[in-house]
């Protein structure tokens, strides 16, 4: 535990399954952690599930596990983590090609005071959002990643959006009021009168580090200062009321969102990377 708690925006997934779990001991239907040893004792963990993470590995640690990756064969999951080992490890896998690669990936953490106020509008959101908070994560997961998340069927990210809001870990912007001041477009949330502005979960939560997720800002409204002034309410309010140290990963290719984050206090603490499978 120690380990996971000396860098905890880096080790954020493994913390929360150490404390919802209780114990490094973690086995079950939603995955299984692994440890690598020496003849010391463990010099590496790795949590195989629907994503897989570690925790101090190394290309000698990786080995191992490629061969117990291989060995069971490819399934639904995404690889996350530090870039060394994420495509070190990826790299070994007789897999196939991956369903999407973002090589780096900026890890930021709010460690210094942001250059604009909080956004006074920002709050949590609560089950009657779900449908323009549904909408509005659809749109973000498809922009970010290159997929629907709903091409399959709705029912499993359908009950994520639900968690998330009801575990009070999604924070919004809502308007009735475009940009302009005149009624909002009814998108992404068709036949709604208030859609979604800004949003961003909590997405996971340790007592020590929670790694923000979801971060979408409407089209309509990009380029007008409110994401960043959003993002330093989404801090102020996970700081005070979830755990100390606050996170996120971002693709080095969106400059946009990089320079979002800078002026909500966020500096870069290492850099990831994500292969989905």
């Amino acid at each position: 535990m120690h380990v996971l708690q000396a860098d905890p925006a880096r080790n954020c997934y493994l913390l929360a399954l150490v404390n919802a779990r209780g114990s490094a001991d973690i086995s079950g239907p939603s995955g299984t952690l692994y440890g690598v040893f020496d003849e010391f004792g463990p010099i590496a963990a790795y949590w195989l599930g629907g994503s897989v993470v570690a925790v101090d590995a190394t290309p000698e640690t990786n080995r191992p596990i490629a061969t117990l990756l291989n060995a069971r064969g490819r399934w639904s999951t995404s690889f996350i983590g530090d870039a060394s080992w994420v495509l070190d490890l990826t790299d070994q896998l007789n897999w196939g090609e991956a369903r999407g690669v973002r090589p780096a990936q900026p890890l930021l953490v709010c460690e210094r005071d942001p250059d604009v106020f909080a956004h006074p509008g920002v709050r949590l959101g609560v089950a009657a959002d779900f449908a323009p908070v549904f909408a509005a994560s659809v749109e973000m997961f498809t922009e970010e990643v290159g997929f629907s998340p709903i091409e399959h069927g709705q029912r499993e990210y359908r009950a994520r959006v639900r968690s998330l809001l009801d575990h009070r870990s999604t924070l919004l912007v809502m308007s009735e009021r475009g940009p302009d001041g005149g009624p909002i477009r009814e998108w992404p949330a068709a036949g709604s009168w208030q859609q979604v502005v800004f949003k961003a979960d909590l997405g996971i939560r340790s007592a020590s580090a929670v790694q923000v997720q979801g971060v979408w800002t409407h089209p309509d409204f990009r380029g007008r200062g409110i994401a960043s002034a959003a993002m330093v309410a989404v801090s102020a309010h996970t700081m005070q009321h979830v755990a100390p140290t606050v996170s996120l990963y971002a693709n080095s290719y969106n400059a946009p969102a990089l320079r979002v984050y800078e002026k909500a206090g966020y500096v870069q603490r290492g850099t990831f990377a994500t292969v989905m499978y």
